[in-house]
């Protein structure tokens, strides 16, 4: 008898499920993994915080960003705008030409 696709349908749902649940398993955590000595980070060098707690940059950071975005969308706008245009002028004229030239 062939299966139904109601069945292959759950089945195929659990397997899926077991898929996510296996990689958030911890069964494979004592697995020993080879990594290059070059891209080991050393204890000694830490990363230094920034003074304060960063504000300052992030916010110049974030504004010059918008002035920016702002910028690229609005040349966007304008060449799309102008691109429209023309092709609307080449429409009008092709469409004069139709009607007086037949």
């Amino acid at each position: 008898m062939t299966e139904k696709r109601s069945d292959y349908r759950k089945r195929q749902k659990k397997s899926l499920l077991n898929k996510v649940k296996s990689a958030f398993n911890d069964n494979n955590a004592t697995e020993e993994v080879n990594v290059n000595p070059d891209f080991q980070r050393d204890a000694s060098e830490r990363r230094r915080p920034l003074e304060g707690d960063g504000q300052e940059f992030y916010q110049a950071q974030q504004s010059i960003d918008k002035e920016q975005l702002k910028e690229r969308k609005s040349l966007k706008l304008k060449k799309r705008l102008n691109s429209a245009i023309l092709i609307v002028f080449v429409l009008i004229i092709l469409v004069l030409l139709a009607v007086f030239h037949l």
